[in-house]
């Protein structure tokens, strides 16, 4: 399994990134420690210089496992669900965006999370679907044409009322049926939601692409709470060789980034 840690550029407040700083500082330190890669956590694509971000990972040897766009929501309100559809196409928009940053950043995957939005944001939940699922179709055909893997995550009652089983979401995403939608984990939802992680991830471990990695409350994993000796059991029997994203806040512990990728290090048998 692969590694990557989630990074922000440190202008603004984030509790889902263990490193935060400038992204020569932040790609610097993830290689340092050891990981394969880095995640971006950004709202605006426009806003970053692909040039200068692949220029500093092929310095330090990692590359850009996915873009995490939830901040196009909390920090914008572009849902993918939104009843109104000029506000549907503004996500939508800025979805297509993002796929076009990941190509060029060497074909990073796109998560759809926060992004999603609520039922709420539309008159009913039939309408919300409907919305969402257009929106969805639209975006993966995009995503299909660029050779770029959309990501859709199983979220938790906390951030989302909707797809937030694995079971509903990797259902919804077979039907779909696209080379461009696959599945991702999160340990802190399934702590949430789930009841037994080990054999859903054998069930639809042909759609898992990400398992993001992080303890209650995105707190630094240590074992205490989550049985992470049985996630990585399960992802090793169904031969998971793809990123395994440390999503959590960059203390406590002081050295974050780096304790919670030791530990489960410890686990996989890499050190």
């Amino acid at each position: 399994m692969k590694t990557s840690v989630i990074i922000a550029d440190g202008t603004f407040p984030c509790a889902t990134a263990p490193l935060q700083g400038s992204y020569e500082e932040t790609i610097r330190m993830a290689a340092q420690i050891g990981y394969d890669a880095v995640q971006l956590t950004l709202n605006r694509p426009s806003e970053v210089e692909p040039s200068k971000i692949l220029k500093l990972a092929s310095h330090y040897g990692i590359k850009v496992s996915a873009l995490a766009t939830g901040r196009g929501y909390t920090v914008d309100g572009l849902s993918l669900g939104c009843g109104e559809e000029e506000g549907r196409r503004r996500a939508v928009k800025r979805m297509k965006e993002h796929v076009d940053l990941a190509k060029k950043l060497g074909g990073a995957r796109v998560i759809i999370g926060a992004i999603r939005g609520w039922t709420s944001d539309a008159p009913t939940k039939k309408d919300y679907y409907e919305r969402l699922h257009k929106s969805i179709d639209e975006l993966v055909a995009y995503a299909e044409s660029k050779g770029i893997v959309v990501i859709l995550e199983a979220n938790d009652h906390f951030e989302t009322d909707a797809y937030i089983s694995i079971e509903e979401t990797a259902d919804y995403i077979r039907n779909v049926n696209s080379p461009s939608l696959k599945l991702q984990l999160d340990t802190m939802h399934m702590k949430y939601e789930e009841e037994e992680i080990y054999h859903q991830i054998l069930k639809y471990g042909d759609l898992i692409y990400q398992v993001d990695v992080s303890g209650e409350e995105r707190s630094c994993p240590d074992g205490a709470k989550f049985d992470y000796p049985l996630l990585i059991q399960a992802l090793e029997e169904i031969g998971y060789e793809r990123y395994l994203a440390f999503e959590y806040r960059p203390e406590p512990p002081r050295n974050a980034a780096e304790e919670g990728y030791r530990y489960i290090r410890s686990l996989t048998g890499r050190k």
